[in-house]
């Protein structure tokens, strides 16, 4: 009897295997089909402008994926590159909802003589010791509730941190590959880390997360494709930010020649379908196309009479100084930015030197944010 319920649970046993093993895979589907359909809603939510909803969803997504597949899987890619770019798109919004908020708030007036209304306190000579004793407590629990809430704020991070770790672990991922269509998805990701870093005033990095696109899209897209267009004009601006007006001429030039060589391959179009119903696509391009131009061209003016204005300042405070150098003030090759974008502490891009790692993602993916909480192109 013993052996022969030895043998039965052997043959139970064996055959469980396989329902495991089924199951398993059952469950990796199932992961994956549900993250496909996350990343779908997602991207809607993106394209709509309900930001908020896509950060939930796509980060929703990110987590499922990471759990399931690793944290630098290829199958993370797509959902981490749209929740970075959800993210930044969330951090904009917060940064203009702060500078709208503190628009016209009254400064704090400082003039002698006045003094807060207040009919509980007459003097400050009417408060006695006890008072003196109360407010000694009260500053030792306000000072054990500061540094809670510096622990608090500290562990917090910013949607625009966030969108940049997000970011980083995608081009982890997409620049590993090879295809043209994943070095393409990783010159899209460096656009997003340039725009980070310009949101946060980081001009040096973003400069060189600009170029890293630029790259990658001339060995890979035709000489008339919009997303060159677009990172000419990024590299432009941001060239501006830094005033070095040379290249931002330079870049904007680049972006306008881009432009006008995709018009005229859109006019042949449509002159060869004239009344087709399928050219309305490239109709709308093309007026969209020509509404660029002019904002472009009044970039370059304005980066020409910058140029200008500079090297009649330079002139001025060298004749003044008597030939002194002026190497302490800003010259068109390394002045200091003229934007007046918040400074915000992003890490650089570089994957290395993180504090963590670019394959822990659980540090990134937080509680749903509330509802309260350039120009984008196609190939």
């Amino acid at each position: 009897m013993p052996e022969e319920t030895a043998s039965a649970s052997t043959a139970k046993s064996m055959e469980e295997k396989p329902c495991s093993s089924t199951a398993a895979a059952d469950s990796t589907v199932d992961v994956s089909e549900e993250a496909k359909k996350l990343i779908g809603t997602g991207n809607r939510h993106l394209v709509m402008g309900d930001v908020v909803s896509a950060v939930s969803v796509l980060q929703e997504a990110c987590a499922m994926l990471a759990e399931q597949y690793g944290d630098t899987a290829d199958e993370c890619g797509e959902a981490f590159f749209l929740c970075g770019k959800a993210l930044l798109e969330l951090a904009r919004m917060e940064n203009t909802v702060l500078g709208n908020a503190l628009e016209g708030v009254p400064e704090e007036s400082s003039e002698e003589g006045e003094k807060p209304n207040d009919s509980k306190i007459e003097s400050a000579d009417n408060l006695d010791e006890e008072d003196d004793d109360d407010d000694d407590d009260d500053e030792d629990e306000d000072e054990e509730g500061g540094t809670k809430d510096k622990e608090s704020e500290e562990e917090e991070v910013g949607n625009l941190q966030l969108a940049w770790e997000m970011l980083e672990v995608a081009k982890v991922i997409y620049k590993r590959k090879e295809s043209k269509d994943d070095q393409l998805m990783a010159a899209q990701i460096y656009l997003k880390l340039g725009e980070v870093g310009a949101e946060s005033g980081n001009y040096s990095q973003s400069l060189e997360d600009f170029n890293e696109c630029l790259t990658l899209q001339l060995k890979h897209l035709s000489s008339h494709s919009r997303l060159l267009a677009e990172t000419h004009y990024q590299l432009g601006t941001t060239y501006s930010y830094t005033a070095q007006y040379s290249k931002a001429i330079e870049h904007f030039s680049s972006s306008i020649k881009v432009i006008e060589s995709r018009l005229a391959m859109l006019q042949v179009a449509i002159d060869k379908a004239e009344g087709a119903e399928t050219v309305q696509e490239e109709k709308t391009e093309f007026e969209e196309l020509k509404q660029l131009l002019p904002e472009i061209t009044e970039k370059i003016e304005d980066a020409k009479e910058s140029q200008r204005t500079a090297a009649t300042a330079s002139a001025a405070i060298h004749q003044t100084l008597g030939g002194a150098s002026t190497s302490a003030f800003p010259a068109e090759n390394g002045g200091p930015s003229s934007s007046t974008a918040r400074q915000i502490d992003v890490r650089p891009a570089d994957v290395a030197s993180s504090s963590k790692s670019a394959s822990d993602i659980s540090h990134l993916v937080r509680k749903k944010p509330s509802k309260s909480s350039s120009v984008e192109t196609s190939a």
